[in-house]
């Protein structure tokens, strides 16, 4: 009696409870097992297929204890028993998985290597022949720093001689500003000299103009005295 009541309770739990809405999400057949897909909820309907361990299959209800209503990768749908799908996938199918991620992980190392090798023997080859050029690019560059040192110093010199040029054109300006105030005096003393020289020559014209009407009047003089005196003698 007992027996009887257990799956007639769950049986009204089950029309009781609420609808659960439909998760659409994606569950695996658990390891080892080869289950079946059915037209309805119980192994009276109908098998529609097979399905392997490891096959995906998207959840479209999941409202009952036993059953889960599933569509596979080629659009079948149809329900299989709950407690056969996982969430996780199965074991042989994780390692079919890590065996594919090894299987590339290994072809891409390889690639590299292959690529690190080439590299290898192009910088060999690259070292082969540019050698000799590196040796003279490096002789090179320790000649233009030797020069770079000496064009240093060449500047530091011409900087030393313009300084020195600098203050002796400050000298320069200042010792032909007197030689301009000294020609200008040069000038005014010529000028003086000048005027001088033409009063000189004026005064001496002048002197000369005395004396010869001096010596004139002199002469005169004696020329009427001498007559008066011949007059004189001429009467007694």
């Amino acid at each position: 009696m007992r027996c009887r009541i257990i799956p007639s309770v769950l049986l009204l739990l089950t029309f009781c409870l609420p609808a659960v809405p439909a998760f659409a999400d994606t569950r695996y057949v658990v390891d080892e097992l080869i289950i079946t897909m059915r037209l309805g909820k119980g192994t009276g309907y109908k098998i529609l297929k097979s399905l392997k361990t490891g096959t995906a299959v998207e959840v479209l209800e999941d409202d009952d204890k036993s059953y889960l209503k599933v569509r596979t990768a080629d659009g079948v749908e149809g329900y299989v028993l709950r407690q056969y799908i996982s969430k996780k996938p199965p074991k042989t199918k994780r390692i079919e998985e890590l065996e594919a991620l090894n299987r590339s992980q290994q072809k891409q190392i390889n690639s590299l290597e292959t690529a690190r090798n080439a590299l290898a023997e192009k910088l060999e080859t690259i070292e082969e022949e540019y050698g000799g050029k590196f040796a003279g690019i490096s002789s090179r560059a320790a000649g233009l720093e030797q020069e770079l040192e000496q064009a240093v110093s060449r500047e530091r010199l011409l900087d030393e001689r313009y300084t020195t040029l600098e203050t002796q054109s400050k000298n320069v300006v200042a010792i032909a500003a007197d030689r301009d105030d000294l020609q200008q005096r040069n000038i005014k003393l010529e000028t003086e000299v000048m005027e001088l020289r033409q009063k000189s020559e004026k005064l001496a014209d002048t002197r000369m103009i005395k004396w010869f009407l001096a010596g004139g009047g002199v002469f005169l003089f004696g020329w009427i005295a001498g007559k008066i005196s011949r007059k004189k003698r001429s009467r007694f």
